[in-house]
């Protein structure tokens, strides 16, 4: 195996680091990750940070290599999901693998503490869409289990959708003067009844905290 890509630093993507390493020439992952994943281990105690093996191959915006007769893109277009986060893209298959930058209609994973960022997770999706193929085949990291985790441009034109109005829904709360608690009440962005709360527990109130946390803490409130 040449190659072993960390889409970003979570545990359910970093984890069989340690089973692979010695397969692999070597672990690529955007400059980022190592550092998140070390602090997010030592959050769990030193057995965690111990157990880490970290990427020894990192980038900044991009990164490519041609790997037996295709060829390997990795892109970083900003904070999103993480502070990390990469999309894969083999350039003659036209496929694109995701990570965690889509929950394909399911409320998402906004790790606030991992240095996400919403309002350019936005930005990142629609990028993708400029960058690559109008037919490009995207791959995701979780899904609502009735749409499946592989699609086209338009899963991910809904997800940024859909973030959009979160930002918007949390910000007339917060004009109206409503408690974060309040305006987590929601049930439902209206427009996306079809988004579902993954098996983990990820609700839409865990997204609207999220939300409120970063719109209150770009404007000093």
């Amino acid at each position: 195996m040449d190659y072993l890509i960390n889409t970003h630093h979570h545990g359910d993507h970093t984890a069989g680091n340690p089973i692979f390493k010695d397969f692999a020439k070597h672990i690529v992952a955007h400059q980022n990750v190592p550092k998140l994943q070390k602090i997010s281990a030592e959050g769990r105690g030193q057995e965690a940070v111990d157990a880490q093996v970290y990427a020894d191959l990192t980038y900044n915006d991009k990164w490519s290599e041609d790997v037996g007769d295709e060829t390997v893109h990795l892109m970083h277009f900003g904070p999103a999901h993480t502070g990390g986060d990469s999309i894969v893209y083999f350039e003659k298959a036209n496929v694109a693998h995701m990570g965690d930058l889509m929950f394909n209609r399911a409320y998402p994973f906004i790790d606030i503490n991992g240095g996400a960022n919403i309002t350019n997770w936005i930005q990142v999706l629609r990028k993708t869409v400029e960058e690559l193929e109008s037919d490009t085949i995207y791959i995701y990291g979780h899904g609502n289990s009735e749409f499946g985790v592989t699609g086209n441009k338009d899963d991910l034109m809904l997800k940024s959708e859909f973030l959009e109005a979160l930002l918007e829904y949390t910000q007339k709360g917060i004009n109206e003067g409503k408690s974060k608690e309040e305006i987590s009440k929601a049930e439902v962005i209206p427009g996306f009844e079809v988004f579902k709360a993954p098996g983990w527990g990820l609700t839409l109130s865990r997204n609207i905290e999220a939300a409120y946390t970063e719109l209150t803490s770009s404007d000093d409130r």
